[in-house]
């Protein structure tokens, strides 16, 4: 199966992380609309890329006529395409038409939050021309909240297959690890807490900063990954904490650094406050790891699902926040019962072994 996504797979992004891990499986091509921005790699790569040679302007894409787009456009292979991006359901729309008999589908990975101004009104007409498109193929989706959310909109349930994000079996070997090493010495929390992603305004750490001084069980911040928002919330941090606590930004990292700053962590935070986000590979990193993760419960994003543990006081809504993690790092053996939970969700839910049946079932349908 082919793939085709709007940035240059392994990347840091979840969906093309998403991409590169069902390459890594099926050994596909993948397409992309914006060349490679790393070097070297973060994550080894075995399968073909091409870049399909665009021009940016602002938020769209406009693909230049070249051998790899014809070849992409007239093949009769399979053909996975990766939204929200409107070049990509574009170019599958034109496939189809091209080759009426080639199977084509499409991987939704978030709902757009709706924002104000003249992109967010671009952003709106492009979902619901995209939500009445796609109900002519067949859809997959991360989360059963989002597979709801589809099928409110009118996707047959028929249609939609549910595969979640995925970490490589060698990420999940190395975490086991971390999760063996963190059972033998004991749950006991240390009160540092780890925040990773793309530093942006959407992820809302500068939320998380402001509310840190009501956690006083947490003494440490760990701030992993780099954006257009970092010098403002180093300014934050020092404005914002308080003494006795320390905030720590490592920037981007390779994922041997970010193991090792998860494993000294007691808790995962993802405070993003809207639907752009709808699953964090990194709550499976820390669930792989015996760590439990913590995001709120959105309407029409799967974060809270995917990291819900049995037993947990977390209840997903904001009021809730400050006093459950003061809660947790406190009671060892709270904290002991859902780090337990933790890898038990993750082993049953979203293990590489899971994984593959879903993806087995979904290709079925492919050939």
């Amino acid at each position: 199966m082919d793939q085709l996504v709007r940035e240059w797979p392994p990347g840091f992004g979840g969906v093309e992380r998403v991409a590169h891990r069902i390459a890594l499986e099926l050994k596909g091509k993948v397409f992309t609309l914006r060349p490679a921005k790393q070097s070297p790699e973060p994550l080894a790569v075995d399968y073909a890329r091409s870049f399909l040679l665009s021009i940016s302007m602002g938020k769209i894409i406009i693909p230049f006529p070249s051998k790899d787009l014809m070849g992409l456009l007239i093949s009769q292979k399979p053909l996975l395409g990766h939204l929200p991006c409107p070049t990509v359901l574009l170019i599958c729309l034109v496939s189809r038409l091209i080759n009426p008999n080639r199977y084509i589908a499409f991987y939704w990975h978030a709902f757009l939050h709706k924002r104000p101004g003249l992109l967010g009104l671009f952003e709106d007409i492009y979902q619901r021309i995209a939500l009445k498109i796609i109900r002519f193929f067949p859809v997959i989706c991360t989360s059963p909240i989002l597979s709801k959310a589809l099928q409110d909109e009118g996707i047959p349930a028929r249609q939609i297959n549910y595969l979640p994000c995925a970490i490589s079996p060698e990420a999940e070997y190395q975490l086991s690890l971390i999760c063996q090493e963190r059972s033998r010495f004991g749950y006991s929390p240390t009160g540092t807490l780890i925040v990773i992603g793309r530093l942006d305004s959407y992820k809302r750490v500068d939320w998380l900063i402001r509310v840190l001084s009501e956690i006083p069980a947490a003494k440490k911040l760990i701030v992993v990954g780099d954006g257009p928002d970092r010098l403002r919330l180093e300014e934050l941090a020092r404005k914002f904490k308080s003494p006795g606590q320390l905030v720590s930004f490592y920037g981007r990292v390779d994922e041997k650094l970010k193991y090792k700053l998860l494993a000294n962590a007691d808790a995962l935070l993802l405070p993003a406050n809207n639907c752009n986000e709808a699953f964090g590979i990194v709550q499976l990193e820390a669930m792989a790891s015996g760590i439990p993760a913590f995001a709120f419960d959105l309407p029409r994003s799967g974060m809270y699902w995917v990291s819900q543990l049995a037993g947990s006081p977390w209840s997903g809504q904001l009021k809730d926040f400050t006093g459950t993690l003061e809660k947790l790092l406190l009671d060892d053996e709270l904290y002991k019962k859902l780090s337990l939970r933790a890898r038990d969700r993750y082993d049953y839910e979203f293990s590489n072994q899971i994984w593959r049946y879903r993806l087995t079932e979904i290709r079925k349908g492919s050939v």
